[in-house]
């Protein structure tokens, strides 16, 4: 099993999750998608094959002419096999029969004074008796519930014969070698991985009825004799009957129980987003904690139980693994293995960085055009640090890369496949196709019209890196202030510092850089402790317990308050020397461009005065960043469970946030704070509601998490253009400082 585990983003598309407050950020359609696909389908009879194609199929034809010798299930192993079996059908009936068990007993203890009751003619009674047994019959049910369901399907674009006419070709005749009945359906999707799913319903595959999914980067990356090693290696899980039995049965036992124990299915969201709600009801919060409590019992049996599952099963299910690569270094050679596992964990090292580029160009406004392809180039270009994840499984049902090469070396297979192509051969018209599954992640992300913003991936990396290098020179302009600390980028009020000229500037800088310095570690060092008191005090107020939200870092102290109150002010106390020094850098700015020619002014005019303009909003910007805390801080806890106070501290958390980021808006609506958004300009409010959503029009429409989101992503895009301000300023400064041969504040570098 080839599962993604190097990059932390959704595996079902490139950009996931744009706008917390979007209303249509759903899973991709693959089924209109492969409608689409189909309705445009011709008869394979009346299909043109291309040259390409022709000379494939020759070539493998050629390749797999005889048929590979299916190996003997022992005795040995098939007791193996059926034990893994009987505990994985044994493990689900444990839960089954503890909660029949034990509530079976409890009806019987109220079902029997209630027929008493009714047999002696009170009514009343034995109605009551009746009411405690139907809520016994109905906690039942919750509690029996996560037997339906439970398994995750995955999807991708179908490929049609006219698609991939080649890949058809091997896939079947792969099988054939193999000795396996061929998939019912291929299908592509974005992710870096190869996957098999059931056709038709999760009982399907075990009648091997089956389909292969195959990631689009991976088409793109790899040669073609590591997708045929990939291929085979999934294909061999079902030459034996017996051991395909046993291996997706422990599979499809494993995900179901790890999948309650995380908590993971739709009723445990929806239920904690009611549970968020601000006017709720007594009867529905009782109802609502009842339930929320069965959910967290259930979670507890369950990582109980699949802890049992896989402490008795993965030892099996790796042996299985290590079998089905075997049979596929066999048919590709132990180099051409080997050179697979590598370049596959290359191909999802790769995704992280395309991931983080992508989202980097979407704040620009720009989106990648061609997903797979961005991953394949960064694959090919840089090369990962793969030495820490040989040792690292996957899952524990699955050996390790050092296992499996060690394993696949032992084997000193040749391999019977000369040719070196590219597995993008296989289809024809590999860049569209590609192409349109960005596209289809884009839309059902709630991007509108995204083929209109769409780059190539080169053009995205030059801007990124154009953008590292203006992070090095903003630094060394700003001589370290270019962090999360707002500067006071205004005119001073002290007559000497308003008559320097430039260089008289970068002096003073530079005599007063050393005391700067200290005291900006020691506004740090205070910052960072005002932020932890006071999400203390906040918990405090709420009456929730400091230690089970801060862990280790709570230190609760009897005069929070006071703490706090003298902590804001040593803090104040040591803002003003620096803020004194930041009126400095302003005065700089503002030389220059009072004595640089009119181009280059033209150039940074903007910027400045957004910094400018910014720069009086700085008080609000670190009021909602503090307000912030304790609500992220109660979101996070929200998942261990929710009581009367925590959802009451987070509806007056969710309020003074709420309330902040209004009066920040309407700070920013009143000046003309401009950004760049695909080649437009926009007002930073706009630019705002374009990436984010427009907020409802009250706190309720709005549950806690969503809240704590919006202001994640709000404080994330006003840091991202702010350094952005600050990078087109220093750019300019820099280069006419330099062309006037002004020496810089910092003389090492």
């Amino acid at each position: 099993m080839f599962a993604n585990f190097a990059a932390k983003r959704h595996l079902t598309g490139p950009l996931r999750a744009v706008s917390p407050v979007a209303e249509n950020d759903n899973e991709i359609d693959w089924k209109s998608a492969s409608k689409a696909a189909s309705s445009l389908t011709a008869n394979k009879e009346d299909v043109l094959l291309s040259d390409n194609s022709l000379k494939l199929n020759a070539y493998f034809n050629k390749i797999f002419k005889e048929k590979a010798a299916p190996e003997k299930t022992t005795i040995k192993e098939s007791i193996e096999l059926v034990y893994v079996e009987a505990v994985s059908l044994l493990i689900p009936m444990v839960y089954i029969g503890s909660i029949l068990a034990a509530f079976s007993g409890l009806i019987w203890l109220f079902v029997e004074p209630m027929l008493r009751h009714f047999n002696q003619g009170q009514i009343l009674m034995g109605t009551a008796w009746t009411c405690l047994a139907l809520v016994s019959f109905a906690i039942l049910f919750l509690f029996m519930r996560p037997l339906f369901g439970g398994f995750r399907s995955y999807h991708g674009r179908t490929l049609q014969f006219e698609d991939a006419p080649a890949l058809m070709e091997l896939v079947e005749k792969l099988s054939e070698h193999l000795g396996v009945i061929p998939p019912k359906r291929i299908e592509i999707n974005n992710e870096t991985t190869v996957r098999v799913d059931a056709y038709a319903g999760i009982n399907s595959i075990y009648r091997d009825e089956y389909k292969i999914i195959l990631g689009a980067p991976l088409l793109m990356s790899l040669s073609l004799t590591q997708l045929v090693g990939l291929l085979a290696h999934e294909l061999a899980h079902f030459q034996n009957k017996q051991q395909k039995i046993a291996f997706y049965l422990m599979h499809h036992v494993s995900e179901w129980l790890y999948f309650r124990a995380t908590g993971q299915d739709k009723r445990h969201e929806l239920l904690l987003k009611r549970m968020q709600k601000q006017k709720l009801s007594l009867n529905e919060f009782v109802e609502l904690w009842v339930w929320q409590r069965i959910h967290l019992l259930q979670q507890n049996m369950f990582a109980g139980l699949f802890s049992l599952h896989r402490s008795l099963t993965a030892w099996k299910c790796r042996e299985i693994e290590l079998e089905a690569d075997k049979r596929a270094v066999k048919v590709v050679g132990s180099q051409g293995f080997s050179s697979m596992i590598e370049k596959v964990r290359d191909v999802q090292g790769a995704q992280a960085k395309v991931s983080a580029q992508n989202h980097w160009a979407w704040k620009e406004g720009f989106l990648l055009d061609d997903y797979a392809l961005a991953v394949a180039m960064e694959a090919k270009n840089n090369k990962v640090e793969k030495a820490h994840l040989l040792e690292k499984e996957v899952t524990r049902f699955c050996p390790s890369d050092k296992v499996r090469l060690e394993h696949a070396m032992a084997l000193s297979c040749k391999g019977s496949l000369p040719a070196r192509a590219s597995a993008s051969l296989l289809l024809e018209q590999a860049k569209e196709i590609s192409c349109e599954l960005t596209l289809l992640d884009y839309e059902s992300s709630g991007i509108k019209d995204s083929h209109l913003v769409v780059v190539p991936s080169e053009k995205i990396r030059q801007l990124k890196n154009r953008q590292d290098k203006l992070e090095v020179i903003t630094k060394r302009y700003f001589d370290g202030r270019a962090g999360t600390r707002i500067l006071k980028f205004e005119p001073s009020c002290e007559r000497d510092i308003a008559q320097f000229d430039i260089q008289t500037s970068i002096d003073f800088l530079r005599r007063n850089r050393v005391e700067d310095g200290r005291q900006q570690a020691i506004s740090k060092n205070l910052f960072e402790r005002i932020y932890k008191a006071y999400v203390i005090e906040r918990l405090l107020l709420a009456k929730l317990p400091v230690e089970k939200y801060l862990g280790e870092e709570a230190g609760t102290r009897k005069d929070s308050g006071k703490y706090l109150l003298k902590m804001r002010k040593q803090y104040r106390s040591a803002l003003l020397p620096i803020e004194a020094l930041d009126q400095v850098f302003y005065q700089r700015a503002h030389e220059a461009m009072r004595v640089m020619g009119a181009k280059s002014r033209a150039e940074v005019t903007t910027a400045f005065q957004n910094l400018e303009l910014f720069a009086q909003l700085r008080v609000q910007v670190v009021q909602l960043h503090e307000a912030f805390a304790p609500l992220n801080i109660i979101v996070n806890g929200l998942v261990q469970g929710v009581n009367a106070k925590a959802l009451q501290a987070g509806a007056v958390e969710k309020q003074n946030v709420w309330t902040l980021v209004e009066e920040l808006k309407r700070g920013m609506q009143e000046r003309p704070i401009f950004v760049g958004l695909s080649r437009k300009k926009l007002h930073l409010v706009s630019y705002l509601d374009v990436k984010l959503g427009v907020m409802p029009n009250e706190s309720v429409d709005m549950t806690i998490e969503d809240m704590a989101s919006y202001t994640d992503e709000l404080l994330r895009l006003l840091q991202f253009q702010y350094h952005k301000w600050q990078a087109q300023l220093a750019l300019v400064m820099t280069r006419f400082e330099q062309s006037n041969k002004i020496e810089p504040i910092n003389l090492l570098h």
